[in-house]
């Protein structure tokens, strides 16, 4: 691969992780973002409420993003392994007892293949544990939150504690010194629901979330912080789980109506040579009619996945992970669930674009023309998508919320800092 193949496959790769709905990581960039916004907004009232932020964002994302991957890790190697059985090989294989024959049958290597007549022999079992699984890894990393925002406010109820009493005492000896009153210093403040989201890094989140969010608003120590929760978590859930798939629904859509170009493949697939060369020739034509004339029953279908490596659908498919590959081969690793659904939506949204390649052609459109407005429209939909993300949890909600601690009544301070001070001052540590 020379070194402009290179940087296109990188930023092919870079592009299509953003775009990816069921990726991570770009909930940790627009979450992370927020971090930094809500951090950097409480920070602005004080330093104890910043430190308190820090630690409750930066923490909570931690746990959010390594806890349930981490625990899920974790039982793969100490209970699947205990009972002998491949953790990696997805559940929802075990649905359909013909399909699986396919999936034996196409196995990669002997090993492999193996796995999946063990699973199959215990596949009540294998069931059961992949739920398990799920409930475990949930449940518990709800459980390490509390105990850890449990942990978060005892040290920030401590260390203002601390300060408040070195703050008062520094006076004292200052008052004794010049002999003469000080200003107080200024505070600144497994059924269907377990299968669709125990399967989906993303959806799997869901639940967290909303334990966080719950936990938060219940556990918010004064009523200054249950509204703050309330219009972060608010905005967090809106634009991580609802906004950017709407927001990506109507660039594509928008992409399509002016520009007459579908931009629903993967960026891997689009910014890649092999479908352009394959428009080009008119190769396409043959792969598509191949897929079709297969696509007459599931096992018809999921046994022309195995042999026919290089129609270009299916390539298309395998570039965008519908179709993973065992690790370092060009082999189908039968361990992983293929949605038959999404493959046969690759080849309608192969076939869409293709029609309009032919329109722009007759049009007087070349194909890099075509092509190269194509690709741009698909990167400038993921970055409108994931920028308008990042200016609304990192920018626009700390700023609501620094304007609400503004416009309240009782002033920007920092209340749990305000209430540690009342409570000092009632049992005589401190005097006002």
């Amino acid at each position: 691969m020379g070194v402009v193949g290179y940087m296109i496959w990188n930023a092919a790769k870079i592009y299509s992780t953003l775009g990816n709905p069921n990726s991570l990581i770009p909930l940790a960039v627009k979450d992370g973002t927020q971090c930094i916004g809500m951090t950097t907004g409480s920070y602005i009232t004080g330093k104890e409420e910043g430190v308190d932020r820090f630690i409750d964002e930066f923490g909570t994302e931690a746990l959010w993003l390594g806890g349930i991957p981490g625990l899920r890790w974790i039982f793969d190697k100490t209970v699947f392994k205990a009972f002998g059985l491949d953790a990696k090989i997805d559940p929802r294989n075990l649905k359909d007892m013909e399909l699986f024959k396919k999936l034996k049958e196409f196995a990669p290597t002997d090993d492999i293949k193996k796995s999946l007549e063990k699973a199959e022999k215990n596949k009540r079992l294998f069931k059961n544990l992949a739920a398990s699984k799920f409930v475990f890894s949930t449940l518990t990393a709800a459980a390490a939150y509390i105990g850890f925002t449990r942990l978060k406010q005892y040290y920030t109820h401590q260390q203002i504690r601390k300060n408040l009493i070195k703050e008062y005492q520094e006076k004292q000896k200052k008052q004794e010194e010049i002999k003469q009153n000080s200003q107080n210093p200024s505070f600144k403040g497994i059924g269907r629901i377990v299968e669709e989201f125990a399967f989906s890094p993303v959806k799997n989140m869901y639940i967290l979330d909303g334990f966080i969010t719950t936990e938060r608003l219940t556990d918010a120590r004064n009523a200054q912080e249950f509204a703050g929760y309330a219009i972060k978590e608010g905005s967090c859930l809106f634009f991580l789980y609802f906004a950017g798939k709407k927001i990506q629904q109507w660039m594509e859509n928008s992409a399509k109506k002016k520009h007459n170009k579908s931009i629903t493949l993967d960026a891997r697939v689009l910014e890649g040579e092999a479908l352009k060369k394959s428009f080009e020739d008119g190769s396409i034509l043959k792969s598509i009619k191949e897929f079709e004339t297969a696509n007459n029953s599931k096992e018809s279908l999921y046994e022309f996945i195995h042999k026919n490596p290089e129609n270009k659908v299916i390539k298309a498919a395998q570039k965008s992970d519908i179709i993973k590959l065992l690790k370092n081969t060009d082999k189908i690793d039968t361990r992983e669930f293929i949605d038959l659904e999404e493959v046969k939506g690759v080849k309608d949204k192969i076939a869409e674009l293709y029609g309009q390649y032919k329109d722009a052609l007759t049009k007087g459109e070349t194909s890099d023309k075509f092509f190269s407005g194509v690709r741009k429209l698909k990167r400038k939909s993921i970055i409108g998508n994931i920028g308008a993300c990042i200016l609304a949890l990192g920018v626009i909600t700390p700023a609501a919320m620094l304007l609400k601690r503004y416009s309240d009544k009782s002033g920007k301070e920092f209340q749990t800092k305000r209430e540690i001070k009342e409570q000092l001052i009632r049992e005589g540590v401190i005097t006002a």
